[in-house]
């Protein structure tokens, strides 16, 4: 046996020994080599180790795996300049649905000789972690909580044997599976004490007990959480046996040290007909749908579907494309294009408008509709707005000839930060002012009316512009317009593109009629022919914007223009 694998067999068992794992992450190749006591932490065989980024991301919860690729994300930006330390805590789920909380250190490296980066890594338990959730479970009350949550639950061992039984006997004998938790278990331990919810918790096990007599064998797999498996039940049953159970707890009290307690519970169902679908996954989705239960409003009964399914295959789809905006924004890969908008009676340039372009490692450009969904369900909308309105700031005073406008999200326009910078940045530059034009959309005008107001005339005052982006596509009235205090009205594509529909040239002649009475500008966004500019030059719209104009682009369109001698560098 050579040195290295004697070396390798040695890590191994000392990693063994101190239940520890260690990894190592080729990040280009997107291959994982793991090696230590892999049963012990990750709760898998060595041969079930993952071998790639979405393998290892199904050991994740959703939320985990956002915090997770956010950090590594940070690590890995500029990595090509020096090698990176750093420490995570998360919790993985082992195929039992155990949670287990881990300390992860590793070191991320870049080798300019290969053009390659590895993420060398070292996984071990939390015992701090684990220690305070014992302690805060045994304050909650829920028994049996420090065996059930922390290590192999028992009643979760027996539940996944008896749903593999079930399984093995799927042709001739079908069931299904309930997952009923307790609603705001946590408001009946506070307002109670931890004794009153471990009897009532023990009082509603009995309860379903005698309600489901030896129809269902009842598990107590979690805190708040009890399993409800039907084997060989009608899956066809599945929904009328929820909502008889859903009536029970509605219409009937428990007694508990002689107080009259009213819990609703929410239940999620799937039907076990499939043998190619492990016992493990029988019981993720039914936590699916109980999840789907608790977040439509409670106190309901939703059966797992593959749209459940495909709804978290979408969102880990959203991670991934969010994690890779990060990284691009991390290495300056984000980028500013420009598109022009046109004057409708000189066919000059009025302004441009700024659009965000993410350039992957390949060199290919994105647009904003590839990846905006994903910021935004990420909670990066704030990130990307700074990041734009200071581009297009540097941009107004470094070239005085150049007038820009931005778009801000909902949660920017109204966030105190974003406009206590911009008036840091344009306090002393009222001429860089009256050239940037900030763009909002009918859901943020219309979200809060007085706040939109108040936000609009403080850079009305610096001297900025204010416009309402696609106009027409949401909820804003004609009659809403004055109020908002608006500079600048931009209509929505969708009006532009079908002009040859009646109605929608009643809009557009009736926003030019109101837009003029109010000293309003229009821009009609969308034009793609020469004819459609024409038609919306003669309804009188003041400005063109569309691809008849030309394409947006990364290049900065005014770098050949002519600037009068009047004008002065900011």
């Amino acid at each position: 046996m050579s040195d290295s694998k004697l070396w390798l067999q040695h890590l191994s068992l000392s990693l063994r020994a101190s239940r520890q794992v260690a990894y190592l992450y080729h990040v280009e190749d997107d291959k994982f080599e793991f090696i230590g006591d892999i049963m012990g932490v990750l709760g898998l065989p060595d041969d079930r180790s993952p071998s790639n980024r979405e393998e290892f991301s199904k050991l994740l919860a959703e939320s985990e795996l956002v915090t997770r690729q956010l950090a590594l994300a940070e690590v890995l930006s500029n990595i090509k300049t020096s090698e990176k330390n750093f420490t995570l805590r998360y919790n993985v789920s082992r195929a039992d649905g155990t949670l287990i909380p881990l300390i992860e250190t590793g070191v991320a490296r870049y080798s300019d000789q290969e053009k390659k980066t590895t993420i060398q890594s070292l996984m071990a338990l939390d015992v701090e972690k684990i220690e305070q959730q014992k302690r805060l479970a045994r304050k909650m009350g829920f028994r049996n909580a420090v065996t059930n949550v922390f290590s192999s639950s028992e009643d979760r061992r027996q539940l996944l044997h008896a749903i593999e039984n079930s399984i093995e006997r799927v042709e001739t004998c079908k069931g299904f599976l309930l997952l009923l938790g307790l609603d705001r278990m946590s408001l009946v331990n506070e307002i109670y004490g931890s004794e009153f919810a471990d009897e009532m918790l023990h009082t509603i096990e009995e309860m379903l007990k005698q309600i489901l007599k030896d129809q269902a064998k009842v598990y107590h797999i979690a805190g708040d959480i009890f399993a409800l498996h039907f084997d060989g039940g009608n899956p066809g049953e599945m929904g009328a046996k929820a909502n008889d159970i859903l009536k029970v707890f509605y219409n009937q009290t428990i007694e508990v040290q002689e107080r009259s307690i009213h819990q609703v519970v929410s239940i999620g169902g799937v039907r076990i007909v499939d043998q190619t679908v492990s016992a493990s996954s029988v019981l993720s989705r039914a936590e699916l749908a109980l999840m789907d239960a608790k977040n439509k409003g409670r106190g309901c009964f939703i059966e797992y579907s593959d749209k459940l399914g495909e709804e978290v295959k979408a969102f880990r789809d959203i991670l991934t494309v969010g994690d890779d905006f990060l990284r691009s924004f991390k290495d300056g890969r984000v980028k500013i294009a420009f598109q022009g908008i046109v004057n409708s009676r000189t066919n000059n340039i009025s302004f441009h408008e700024c659009l965000i372009r993410m350039i992957d490692e390949q060199g290919e450009v994105h647009t904003a509709g590839k990846f905006i969904g994903a910021i935004e369900r990420m909670g990066l909308t704030r990130l990307v707005d700074m990041f734009a309105t200071r581009e297009a700031i540097k941009e107004l005073k470094e070239f005085p000839a150049v007038s820009l406008s931005v778009n801000v999200s909902n949660h920017t326009f109204t966030d105190p930060d974003w406009l206590k910078s911009v008036k840091m940045e344009l306090r002393d530059y009222p001429d860089v002012a009256q050239r940037l034009i900030v763009e909002i959309t009918e859901s943020v005008a219309m979200s809060d009316i007085n706040q939109t107001m108040r936000v609009a005339r403080t850079l009305q005052d610096l001297g900025c512009r204010i416009a309402l982006d696609d106009f027409g596509a949401g909820q804003t009235a004609f009659s809403q317009l004055k109020d908002l205090s608006l500079d600048i009205v931009k209509i929505d594509k969708s009006f532009v593109r079908e002009m040859d529909k009646e109605e929608n040239k009643l809009f557009i002649r009736t926003l030019h009629s109101l837009a003029s009475a109010m000293n309003l500008e229009t821009v009609g966004e969308g034009a793609e022919t020469l004819a459609e500019a024409d038609i919306l030059a003669k309804d009188g719209i003041d400005h063109i914007q569309g691809f008849v104009h030309g394409l947006p682009t990364l290049d900065r369109p005014w770098m050949n223009l002519h600037i009068p001698e009047n004008f002065t560098k900011q």
